[in-house]
């Protein structure tokens, strides 16, 4: 497949309006993003329940602030993947099912994140209404994450989707992005 193939086959969307991008409506994707957060919220909880525990000990530690780093994981699979389509589309390796299959990767990357990120939000509130239920919060992220697809325009709603994916993220996300800097490292530095 060449570069001008590849970018051909791509579909493109106004800014205003990403509803083009797929055709749906905004109740599809509440119910979409209600599935794929809770999904990935239940199999994190199977495989990483102990992870999940000490990023929703951390948000309530962090400072709100930590939201902006929770934005890096989505730019980081977003120019990663981007990146990766391109270097295909202009090696001449790629094909129509290898673009569609790496979007597929870089989509469930992407989902699993959001699920990561709703899945401590929501466990968080409950942890707010008494004791923490990391398996109710799952539910509660999953509607969370439901909610702006319901009650704002599609470009909004993607904004506040990920925002709301942010708060979950940001302080697990702040932690391995100063992992090293300690107080005794800073202090001999």
């Amino acid at each position: 497949m060449t570069y001008d193939a590849a970018a051909g086959t791509a579909t493109t969307a106004q800014i205003g309006d990403l509803s083009a991008i797929l055709g749906l409506s905004g109740r599809v994707y509440a119910g979409i993003s209600f599935l794929a957060v809770l999904v990935a919220g239940f199999g994190l909880l199977v495989t990483r329940s102990g992870f999940v525990d000490r990023a929703v000990d951390r948000v309530i530690e962090e400072s709100p602030f930590s939201v902006l780093y929770g934005t890096i994981p989505f730019f980081f699979v977003a120019f990663a993947g981007g990146y990766a389509l391109n270097q295909f589309a202009r090696a001449g390796v790629g094909s129509l099912w290898l673009a569609q299959g790496w979007s597929l990767v870089v989509s469930v990357v992407g989902v699993g994140f959001a699920g990561l990120g709703y899945l401590v939000f929501g466990t968080y509130l409950t942890e707010v209404e008494g004791e923490r239920r990391p398996w109710h919060g799952a539910v509660a992220g999953a509607v969370v994450s439901a909610l702006p697809w319901l009650l704002l325009p599609t470009l909004p709603a993607v904004l506040v989707w990920l925002l709301g994916a942010a708060a979950g993220l940001g302080a697990p996300t702040r932690r391995w992005v100063h992992g090293e800097r300690t107080v005794e490292t800073e202090a001999s530095g």
